[in-house]
């Protein structure tokens, strides 16, 4: 039987395994697996299901706990699942364990944590993040496994703890106390992020900087604004003024999209409770994406000279605190054989042309990257992740399925 036989016979016992998939999402969004950060308890019952799961399918299945005293149990499980290969180089695919809170439930047509299915599409919390990467991965294994296909690669399955927050727990823990488990030769998976058609290959990421700025002046009574200095009036005109950012900072890198810096004011703080007092106090957030060819501290200093300048003529300071900074970290070498494989196998399920890009957003790939492991980001995605109705189509389970399955099954 040639490979390409032996692909459409996994990829066809794939299709037949839809209603599996359908089953193994309903199993997994009933298990809540939202962390300690956001009042949850964590992932260890859906962690144990699926390590039991994987066991009686005969992978070897590995355990590797982070200690944290909020969940039941006292640690953050992280499962390493094998399938061994005619080599023993690996094929790494990483999905996550943890979901975020459903928020507002007036804002869901169902209970965010029953699986609702209405045609193609399969509703619940972590139903596309990041279930969509643990199903196919597990499902193109079992295709494999029931097929009696032997993989090219040996394949590694890894489902962490902790990426919806810092991944403190997850994969930096992996990475800073397991990190023998990784090799620059693997290829290395991580089905978090992708475009809707399945053709976006995430190899880089812009720097990350989140700046609080916090405007002081002096509150007093609406009627008499000549005895204070009104802070909510300093942060409108700071925040206009901060549009320069985007004329200062022009530079555009065809790898992304956008493929320019982006400065977005986004969360503001509640000041006075009540309309007939002028705050003296108003503190207001930046989300800034940034091209790796640009210094942060850099941009750091001139959004303080911006709104400095702004918020000046009204009597006011400011004062600028990064609450998160991250540098962007090396790309992923488009060329790499992680990202060719991928390609190949794209071609080969969809018909189409996979393209290698950029993203504004942040990935736990970055991880890896700093590290000196190349990773590629994808997977045809709904963009419901954090939503309200999350959902996630079947057909798309079925054909990245199929797209894993032949990168297991060809390698590089």
């Amino acid at each position: 039987m040639t490979p390409d036989d032996l692909f459409a016979r996994v990829a066809a016992r794939l299709t037949e395994l839809a209603p599996e998939m359908v089953e193994l999402q309903r199993e997994l969004v009933r298990r809540v697996a939202v962390g300690p950060d956001a009042g949850g308890p964590g992932e260890g019952e859906k962690a144990d299901f699926l390590a039991g799961l994987m066991a009686r399918w005969g992978l070897e299945v590995h355990h590797f706990p982070a200690p944290d005293p909020r969940v039941p149990g006292g640690v953050r499980p992280n499962l390493v699942a094998f399938l061994p290969g005619r080599e023993a180089r690996r094929v790494w695919v990483l999905s996550h364990l943890d979901v975020v809170p459903p928020g507002d439930l007036s804002l869901w047509d169902s209970d965010p944590f029953t699986l609702r299915v209405e045609g193609d599409r399969l509703y619940g919390r972590g139903t596309e993040d990041n279930h969509h990467g643990i199903v196919t991965s597990l499902m193109a294994v079992r295709a494999l496994l029931e097929v009696g296909a032997t993989p090219a690669r040996t394949v590694a399955l890894a489902l962490v703890a902790d990426e919806e927050t810092s991944s403190g727990k997850g994969l930096d823990f992996l990475l800073r106390e397991h990190g023998e488990l990784f090799s620059p030769e693997d290829l290395i998976i991580v089905p978090d992020a992708g475009s809707p058609d399945g053709t976006m290959i995430e190899v880089a990421e812009k720097s990350l900087l989140w700046l609080k700025l916090t405007l002081s002046g002096k509150q007093c009574h609406a009627s008499r604004p000549e005895l204070g200095h009104n802070t909510l009036r300093a942060a409108a005109h700071a925040i206009v003024a901060l549009e320069a950012l985007r004329r200062e900072f022009p530079g555009e890198n065809p790898l992304f999209r956008p493929p320019g810096s982006t400065f977005e004011p986004t969360k503001m703080e509640a000041n006075v409770p009540n309309v007939n007092t002028i705050p003296g106090r108003d503190v207001f957030y930046l989300d800034c994406r940034v091209l790796p060819e640009y210094d942060l501290e850099a941009v750091k200093a001139r959004v303080a000279e911006l709104a400095w300048e702004a918020a000046a003529p009204f009597g006011v300071t400011v004062t600028l605190e990064a609450v998160q900074e991250q540098p962007a970290a090396p790309l992923t070498d488009p060329g790499a054989p992680v990202v060719t494989a991928l390609s190949r196998a794209i071609r080969a399920v969809y018909g189409r042309e996979a393209v290698p890009q950029g993203i504004g957003g942040g990935t736990v790939a970055a991880f890896f990257r700093r590290r000196g492991l190349p990773a590629a980001v994808w997977m045809t995605v709904s963009d419901t992740a954090h939503q309200p109705n999350e959902f996630c189509r079947l057909s798309t389970l079925v054909g990245d399925a199929q797209v894993l399955a032949h990168v297991f099954l060809f390698g590089d």
